[in-house]
């Protein structure tokens, strides 16, 4: 099934890239996610989005957890908020 991956302020930076449409296994959850998106992007590319201070959000929800993906659901990569 497809899913969206929008990637934010410094994660697009790095991974030179804002969006990529993502094919991933029905009922996938956290870590097929990150497995296809290592397949996808590459090891390197993928390592910065498992730190700690990066938010995942489904559908412009923050996920905390695991999750269940749905076909065309969109993801999102955003780091730590900074600003003065």
């Amino acid at each position: 099934m497809k899913v969206n991956v929008l990637f934010f302020a410094s994660l697009k930076e790095d991974l030179g890239v804002s969006e990529i449409e993502l094919d991933v296994s029905e009922l996938a959850g956290r870590s097929a996610l990150f497995d296809s998106l290592t397949i996808e992007l590459g090891s390197d590319c993928v390592a910065p989005l498992l730190a700690e201070n990066i938010s995942i959000a489904v559908n412009r929800n923050i996920e905390k957890g695991e999750f269940v993906l749905k076909p065309g659901d969109e993801i999102a990569f955003l780091p730590p908020i900074t600003g003065g």
